[in-house]
């Protein structure tokens, strides 16, 4: 046998195997579909992403390989860890839960790439039905507050001191978050906790019968992650 092909066929059996490369890129792929399926059973709100459950999908299968690459190779895993230093997520992610997500399918590719399907599988099983018990118990929620964002459009004519009987009648507290203004109207954004969520269209139909203001908007603050 030829010197270099002796070294190219040595060189070859320190590689993992095509059957084993298939199966765990296979397997971290169905273990993804699982994480994906939790995060949209619990997702809340009204920032769903197709895009981010894609990507949930892929970065499995994708830290699979790479662990697979770097296996026994610390100059590989300081020159793919180089190159993953000029990627970087240009998406803000608008609710934090979603960060968790994205560590879940990046730890369960990394145990499928090292061969330790024994974790994967229990990491997932168990994590996720951690995941549906916190989410229907709706752990974490504060039930005891009704948080609203507030918005006015008003006139020449709006003074603050209009509103100040109506926010002592139906809110526990409020806090002014910006003001704008312009030639011929302004704008203001509150922060609000109303008394009785039930009532909250009686104070949005006053609050739009003060004088000096133009229109009103009113948004939940329960699902949303910042105003």
């Amino acid at each position: 046998m030829p010197a270099d092909l002796g070294n190219f066929y040595n060189l070859t059996q320190t590689e993992t195997s095509a059957a084993i490369i298939v199966f765990n890129i296979l397997f971290a792929f169905a273990l993804a579909y699982i994480i994906v399926w939790t995060w949209r059973k619990t997702h809340r709100g009204l920032s769903y992403s197709q895009s981010f459950a894609f990507t949930l999908m892929m970065l499995s299968p994708l830290a699979a390989t790479v662990m697979m690459i770097v296996k026994n190779n610390l100059i590989g895993a300081f020159a793919l860890l180089g190159a993953f230093a000029f990627i970087r997520f240009r998406t803000i992610m608008k609710e934090t839960r979603d960060v968790a997500f994205l560590f879940f399918a990046l730890t369960i590719g990394v145990a499928t790439g090292t061969n330790n399907y024994a974790i994967a599988i229990i990491a997932t099983a168990l994590i996720s039905a951690m995941i549906l018990f916190l989410w229907k118990k709706n752990f974490g929620s504060a039930k005891e507050k009704t948080g609203f964002v507030l918005t006015l459009a008003t006139d020449g004519n709006f003074r603050g001191e209009n509103l100040r009987a109506l926010f002592d009648q139906y809110l526990h507290k409020h806090e002014l978050l910006h003001a704008s203004t312009s030639t011929e109207a302004h704008e203001y954004a509150y922060a609000i906790h109303v008394k009785d969520g039930t009532r909250a269209s009686d104070f949005l139909r006053e609050v739009k019968n003060a004088a000096g203001v133009r229109s009103t908007y009113l948004i939940t603050g329960k699902e949303t992650i910042e105003y």
